[in-house]
């Protein structure tokens, strides 16, 4: 499958479709205004428009657990946010409810489990690493309902079961 340079089948076409429709969503005008804002080369802006196409494909791969981005990844996302009509579009789009993105500075709150659940995630699905996530943002879950997700998930044998990678 090719959808977003994914390194696995996800043994379900339904699924297959979705990340297809999410690889392209035009986000041209939020790669633009993170190339405009931090600086990128155009490269490094469409580099972080995959990566955060991936991160979001994680929902899907992995519904029900929180996720977290790598850093560029959540500098892009928050560039999405700020645009409000165009990210309440793409979510409601591209999963049918919004996805909130929920930093969480408290540090009490900061899960190891969910940051290395989220490093892994990306090895299994996309075969390479991101080398960090951030710190702050441990609370992220992607918008899962069952009703829209429903027959959406990964086949059994292409799940992530933990510590496999």
């Amino acid at each position: 499958m090719a959808a977003l340079g994914i390194a696995r089948s996800t043994g379900n076409k339904k699924l297959d479709a979705a990340l297809k429709k999410l690889e392209k969503y035009d986000f041209s005008a939020i790669t633009q205004s993170c190339a405009s804002r931090y600086g990128w080369k155009a490269a490094k802006a469409a580099d972080m428009e995959i990566e955060t196409k991936r991160f979001f494909s994680l929902a899907f791969l992995d519904p029900g657990y929180y996720h977290i981005p790598e850093p560029d990844v959540d500098e892009y996302w928050h560039r999405m946010i700020l645009h409000t009509q165009w990210y309440h579009k793409f979510c409601m789009d591209t999963f049918g409810q919004y996805y909130h993105h929920t930093p969480e500075p408290d540090q009490s709150l900061i899960s190891e489990e969910n940051r290395q659940r989220s490093l892994e995630l990306i090895k299994h699905w996309y075969g390479y690493e991101w080398k960090s996530v951030v710190m702050t943002c441990t609370q992220c879950k992607g918008p899962y309902s069952a009703l829209v997700f429903q027959g959406l998930e990964p086949s059994e044998d292409a799940r992530y079961r933990g510590k496999e990678v």
